[in-house]
């Protein structure tokens, strides 16, 4: 293959500043006890974990979960702009972690909406908005696990 051929593009492989990985897709939904009606009782889904008010995660494949959590809330944590329909979560091994995503994330062009900071549930996360809108939850959750694949699980591996 010729250099000319080589454009940023077709390189940039060689330059990741983050493993693409999407952990957990948390709807923003406008009611949360529906919700868990429609795609637990309703479904036949199976909740992974329900905190009853707050959230309920569901298992969508291996180490991947689907949250569902109220869009007032959502709007509330993230603290500024428009509360999305849905994010992206990226889980991070440990709040070093969060801190490098996030800031590869802000040096590709994307917009800090909430700034690394400890969480009320336990953790450390940021929501980083991506250029074309799509917002992001970069977390790290001191009650998950990260195997060594990659997946994500609700307590020890």
């Amino acid at each position: 293959m010729s250099d000319s051929f080589k454009t940023p593009t077709s390189v940039a492989w060689k330059l990741t500043l983050m493993e693409l990985h999407v952990d957990i897709v948390t709807l923003a939904v406008p009611d949360l006890d529906a919700a868990h009606r429609f795609y637990v009782e309703r479904l036949g889904w199976e909740a992974a974990l329900t905190v009853p008010g707050e959230v309920t995660f569901l298992r969508a494949g291996s180490g991947r979960m689907v949250a569902l959590f109220a869009r007032a809330d959502l709007a509330s944590d993230i603290g500024s702009g428009e509360p999305p329909s849905f994010d992206l979560g990226h889980l991070c091994p440990d709040e070093a972690g969060v801190d490098d995503v996030t800031a590869a994330m802000l040096s590709a062009g994307g917009t800090l909406r909430k700034a690394p900071q400890r969480a009320e549930w336990g953790g450390y996360h940021s929501y980083v908005e991506a250029p074309d809108g799509t917002l992001w939850e970069i977390a790290h959750n001191p009650g998950w696990s990260i195997d060594a694949d990659g997946a994500a699980h609700i307590g020890a591996p």
